[in-house]
């Protein structure tokens, strides 16, 4: 059933509504609503080898570099359950499972990696730990002198096989493609948190919650409002309410989104980042100056249906790239969420239907 009204009518009820909502059991329930449980977060893909198994496929690689036979693009064993690591490494394993999936990698799969982006000339740079930015397996100087003494009297073999043995010291992150971490190195950056950074890429593993002040966030659609460029579609208008606190003010926004396929996805983000308290800060408003009072947090929102990227407007054909690019940095894309972006939005939009407000024909 549509609802007919004005702007002010619409925005009177919908304050009314915010401030409702502002019960500390729904604040509580709304942090976590969209946040992924333990078993929906994507574990190991676990790969059940007997050493045997394991040697004999390390062997294949070997005799790859053996025969300088580097025609096949560097593929990983994707181990990530070995018998022989240390306690301290299985408990750092077991911590990492519950945030993200990963692969255990050997010396002799890097050394064919290396080998085959010098030959191929992608790269001849070593595999470096991701934290730490030491080579992996790099020898001491004075090994180094030794080996090279010895060098006429060593065979290529000899040269390669300290490599060929289920050392499973560095592991590959689901998410991080082309670089490594030593297990050490890792437990450290995760330190029994439930979330980290990847220092080379700024990829964020896990949950991560922010400080943002209790607030509600909530989304209608305009079928008469088009924001330029999009015409005969409607618009989705966005509407966040912070009360002060006792140490803070408050502040509301309004945003705008075409009302298509794209617009919704961007808004089942943005309701991730809201349930996640990403979205906005106490700090200093960059244009009031003023000091202790809620302010955006680094995801940037339209505030104008018209206007262009210097009035925080439309049309801007890259906004949609660069805030699920913000929102990235903050954890929140599709892989990290238990449902799809779309159908959050609707739910938010069906929500604030519900209570009368959801759909308004006329301004």
């Amino acid at each position: 059933m549509k609802r007919k009204g004005t702007n002010q009518n619409k925005k009177s009820k919908n304050k009314k509504q915010s401030k409702k909502h502002l019960k500390e059991e729904e604040s509580k329930e709304t942090i976590n609503k969209h946040c992924p449980k333990k078993d929906n977060i994507k574990g190991q893909k676990k790969q059940e080898l007997t050493e045997k198994e394991i040697n004999e496929k390390l062997k294949e690689i070997y005799s790859k570099i053996e025969k300088k036979d580097f025609s096949n693009k560097p593929e990983f064993l994707n181990i990530t359950t070995y018998n022989n690591l240390t306690k301290e490494h299985k408990e750092c394993l077991e911590k990492l499972s519950e945030i993200t999936g990963y692969i255990l990698i050997s010396p002799i799969e890097l050394l064919y990696k290396q080998q085959y982006e010098e030959i191929n000339k992608i790269s001849n740079e070593k595999d470096k730990c991701s934290i730490c930015q030491y080579n992996f397996y790099e020898e001491e100087e004075s090994e180094k002198e030794e080996e090279k003494e010895k060098e006429e009297e060593t065979t290529e073999k000899n040269k390669f096989e300290k490599y060929l043995k289920p050392e499973f010291d560095v592991i590959l992150l689901d998410k991080c493609h082309d670089h490594f971490f030593h297990i050490d190195c890792i437990s450290l950056l995760i330190n029994n948190k439930d979330n980290f950074k990847c220092p080379n890429c700024s990829i964020i593993y896990g949950i991560l919650i922010g400080d943002m002040p209790k607030g509600v966030m909530s989304a209608y659609i305009s079928k008469n409002l088009n924001c330029k460029g999009y015409k005969n579609i409607g618009t989705i208008i966005i509407e966040y309410y912070f009360p002060s606190g006792s140490n803070y003010s408050g502040t509301s926004r309004e945003c705008y989104l075409p009302n298509n396929k794209e617009g919704k996805e961007i808004l089942g983000l943005l309701k991730v980042a809201f349930d996640r308290k990403l979205t906005f800060t106490i700090g200093t408003s960059v244009t009031t100056g003023r000091t202790n009072t809620t302010v955006w947090n680094g995801i940037h929102h339209k505030t104008n249906i018209s206007g262009g990227p210097t009035h925080f407007g439309y049309p801007d054909d890259t906004y949609f790239n660069r805030v699920k690019e913000e929102l990235a940095v903050k954890g929140v894309f599709k892989d990290n969420i238990d449902k799809d972006p779309e159908e959050i939005a609707d739910e938010l939009i069906n929500n604030n239907y519900n209570d009368n407000f959801g759909y308004i024909d006329s301004f």
